[in-house]
């Protein structure tokens, strides 16, 4: 079934609602393999950065969505990553967090017009329970999650290949 959408002209992406934990666990691994292949996805252009190169070769190669292609990436990015380089790794781990950022970044915007419709005790009460040193273990926890579920693909490919 896969292969017959991905060779049909007609099918943009591939998308699947609310997929179980295990679910995206083993399309990250099949997506990552075949990543792999493409020349966007090889190791010396992983640590270039997420382009839209690779969103575009993961969607007509394998209709992968641009999320799908994003984790692929940080996947085999980390793959890619020399762990006793303490810079590399440093980068990588940065990249990673800034994506994990975007939703506190449009939540900082959002926070300028709530300030507009209310008075400034109840701004501030709304501040104080949006603290960056939450933000920042929020992200810190997320991202050590993100890194554990995806040492567990690498290592799968690793068994794979």
């Amino acid at each position: 079934m896969y292969d017959h959408a991905c060779s049909d002209p007609a099918v943009y992406d591939i998308t699947v609602e609310d997929p179980s934990e295990n679910f995206t666990r083993l399309r990250n691994f099949v997506d990552s393999l075949k990543c792999m292949s493409l020349p966007s996805f090889r190791p010396e252009h992983l640590k270039n950065g997420f382009s839209k190169r690779m969103v575009k070769e993961a969607r007509e190669q394998y209709k992968i969505t641009k999320t799908q292609a994003r984790k692929t990436y940080e996947i085999l990015r980390l793959k890619a990553t020399n762990m006793s380089n303490s810079e590399e790794y440093r980068k990588y781990r940065l990249e990673v967090k800034r994506r994990l950022n975007i939703p506190f970044q449009k939540e900082k915007k959002s926070m300028h017009k709530l300030q507009s419709f209310l008075n400034p005790q109840e701004f501030e009460a709304v501040l104080q329970s949006k603290s960056v040193e939450n933000q920042h273990d929020f992200l810190e926890k997320s991202y050590r999650a993100l890194e554990l579920d995806y040492r567990k693909v690498i290592e799968r490919i690793s068994a794979h290949v």
